[in-house]
């Protein structure tokens, strides 16, 4: 187990080695500096408004899930659909909180239609932590290691050919964020696909249970803190 646990941390630390130092400093720097400050500037504030609220997508819900799935793996079949409705609704209800609080502090048009494509972002990234959740509690580390960096890297291979490939290409920040998205909406795809496959399910249905949901966030609650 110790030499198990010793080579899927230094795999982690591998890869996060390889991607992340890359993204920082190769492609949202070489971002930050063509776009100029004025414009980048608006985005990350657009982007630090999104994370205000941020805590509604979760409530504690995917650490609750990963010791609760590493406890009992046979709870992943029972729970997952219960859960991705409640992610859902707590999704719906970050979005329209957000929307509201930026229309009573007068952010424009342009402001709001940003917003609601940053938000949509920090549900998929949100998305992608309680699928990760899964992972890890059925100890699949090396998956959840790859998928931890898959977004950043299908980010990197399309601001790459943006910024530098062989067509001319002017990158906005729309085209910046669309690029997010898009690594996002894919990296989850792929994790669901794989945390579906695993949960061992032939058919999957959107269910939703309030009294399970309730319990759910109750349950949460004290890890509540952590995600805080």
């Amino acid at each position: 187990m110790t030499k198990k646990f010793i080579k899927n941390l230094a795999f982690v630390l591998f890869i996060n080695l390889l991607i992340k130092p890359f993204w920082i400093l190769g492609i949202d720097r070489t971002v930050q500096n063509t776009l100029g400050a004025e414009e980048y500037g608006f985005y990350y504030a657009i982007l630090n408004f999104t994370f205000l609220f941020n805590i509604l997508l979760d409530f504690g819900i995917t650490n609750f899930n990963n010791r609760n799935i590493a406890q009992n793996n046979q709870l992943l079949r029972k729970h997952l659909s219960h859960i991705i409705v409640l992610k859902l609704v707590l999704a719906v209800t970050y979005v329209l909180i957000s929307v509201i609080v930026a229309l009573i502090i007068h952010y424009s048009l342009k402001h709001i239609l940003l917003l609601l494509v940053l938000c949509f972002n920090q549900f998929l990234l949100s998305f992608i932590l309680y699928l990760r959740s899964n992972l890890s509690g059925l100890h699949l580390f090396k998956i959840d290691s790859i998928i931890s960096v898959l977004d950043r890297f299908i980010i990197i291979v399309f601001c790459s050919v943006m910024l530098w490939g062989p067509f001319p290409f002017k990158i906005t920040i729309s085209w910046y964020v669309f690029a997010q998205t898009f690594a996002y909406f894919t990296t989850a795809m792929i994790a669901m696909i794989i945390v579906y496959r695993k949960a061992k399910t032939k058919f999957f249905r959107i269910n939703w249970n309030l009294p399970f949901s309730m319990m759910i966030i109750k349950k949460s609650a004290p890890l509540l803190f952590l995600f805080f």
